[in-house]
């Protein structure tokens, strides 16, 4: 009998409970219902050292789902796709992961993406910008392990979302140049002159003899990255028009280009030395010299040297006698979920208010990065409209291609560079280097199978 009046009590209280979670206490009303929630937990890789940016995402988000525990380990986005392979299977990796848009295609081959739903693509579809979101679109067959899009299975699909979008332009001296030039040809014509001209060191060399080139690369003249928007002014673009067909890179049509660099380009940049014979990035910083090609990438180097600079969209190209416009590369960093995680529901709320103007607003406050949202709605973004070197990436991006993300890219980067350096260096006949660059492409995916 008493245990039964014991169960009948206990019983009593727990349906009590239930049924009220609002109690009043001297005419103030108090809500329990927060209480009794449960909470949840992922875990997210970002890349941020001092976690002072994910620390103030994460109180902002949990404003909008404050029963959703998230917990932040810093991790470079560089190395996020490899640490997830080997720790996301013991359940020791993260719900959402970091990486740059070169990572995305061996994401999905290696089964560590989940596909976003068609809700999340529609938010982004207004919001996000479209080079960012074509970045993180891909057509793939799971069944054949095909990124072609016209395998049998192949279906398009949203697999990450884009947080910010970079490129290349014109670097150029402020206390040099007054209105930087819009062409190829405006620059070696000024360049003629420069490199003639004596050295500021009274050293009696020219600034050519010193090195000190009109125009220079923070990279090297023989890296694809940089000389992608030369070929587009040629007609060539690695994998087809589509930048998808991995069957051939193409390097044939690349071979007016490499005509050019080797008669035009080489002499106003390097004289008689090799592709990596000219420190430009140095100089530049020093103020020492005109013009440099870089990216978002060079800016703080730049301002703590306190230089006085902007940044030009990249000049055009006289080709057969027709002014062309040039096109770089535009690039991404990227949020995913993992495919395996125990609660993607809540990973895919956490991606997603990372397109949202909140946290954009705080990726720039503490990372300087151009938010990947249309052009439209940086005005949003409290201190871009004021950020005249932002603005010029966005004004840039305008112009830009996506890069490709198909797995094979991997093995273009080094034939490449390769039949540059052979051009530049060697002077080996272009269209000779572009076939061997091919073959050289090829025998790479033979034999990565």
């Amino acid at each position: 009998m008493k245990k039964l009046l014991l169960f009948i009590f206990i019983l009593s209280g727990a349906l009590a409970l239930a049924a009220c979670t609002e109690e009043e206490n001297n005419g103030e009303v108090i809500d329990f219902s927060q209480t009794f929630v449960q909470k949840t937990k992922i875990r997210v890789w970002i890349d941020d050292e001092n976690g002072e940016y994910m620390a103030a995402v994460i109180e902002e988000f949990n404003k909008v789902y404050p029963n959703i525990i998230v917990e932040h380990q810093h991790m470079g986005s560089v190395d996020a796709r490899e640490r997830l392979k080997t720790f996301g299977p013991s359940g020791n990796g993260a719900d959402v992961f970091q990486f740059p848009h070169d990572h995305l295609a061996q994401a999905i081959l290696e089964d560590l993406v989940l596909p976003l739903p068609g809700a999340t693509k529609a938010t982004l579809e207004e919001r996000a910008h479209e080079l960012g979101l074509s970045i993180a679109t891909v057509s793939y067959d799971d069944v054949n392990k095909s990124f072609d899009p016209e395998s049998p299975n192949a279906v398009e699909r949203l697999y990450a979302v884009p947080m910010s979008i970079e490129s290349i332009g014109l670097f150029y001296n402020t206390d040099l140049i007054d209105v930087p030039a819009t062409t190829f040809e405006d620059i070696f014509a000024e360049a003629a002159i420069w490199n003639a001209a004596l050295a500021a060191d009274e050293s009696g060399r020219t600034n050519a003899e010193a090195g000190l080139f009109y125009l220079a690369t923070s990279s090297h003249w023989a890296d694809s990255y940089f000389m992608q928007p030369i070929y587009s002014a040629f007609g060539f673009y690695p994998f087809g028009p589509n930048l998808n067909d991995p069957t051939a890179v193409g390097f044939v049509n690349a071979v007016p280009a490499l005509e050019w660099m080797l008669s035009d380009l080489k002499p106003a940049t390097t004289g008689n030395g090799s592709h990596n014979s000219i420190s430009g990035g140095a100089s530049f910083e020093e103020g020492s010299i005109p013009y440099i090609i870089g990216g978002p990438w060079n800016h703080e180097a730049y301002q703590d040297a306190g230089l006085n600079y902007q940044v030009a969209p990249f000049p055009s190209i006289n080709v057969d006698g027709v002014d062309t416009p040039t096109q770089t590369f535009a690039g991404a960093i990227m949020a995913a979920v993992y495919k395996y995680s125990d609660n993607t529901e809540d990973a895919i709320k956490f991606v997603e208010f990372l397109n949202s103007d909140v946290a954009m607003e705080l990726q720039y406050e503490y990372k300087g990065k151009l938010p990947a949202l249309k052009t439209e709605l940086l005005d949003g973004i409290e201190g871009v409209a004021d950020d005249a070197l932002l603005l010029q990436m966005a004004e840039q991006l305008n112009s830009s291609i996506p890069m490709p993300t198909i797995p094979e890219v991997t093995y273009y980067w080094g034939p490449g560079e390769t039949m540059i350096i052979d051009v530049w260096n060697n002077g080996k006949d272009p269209a000779e280097a572009a076939a061997d660059a091919e073959a050289s492409y090829l025998a790479r995916i033979g034999l990565a199978g």
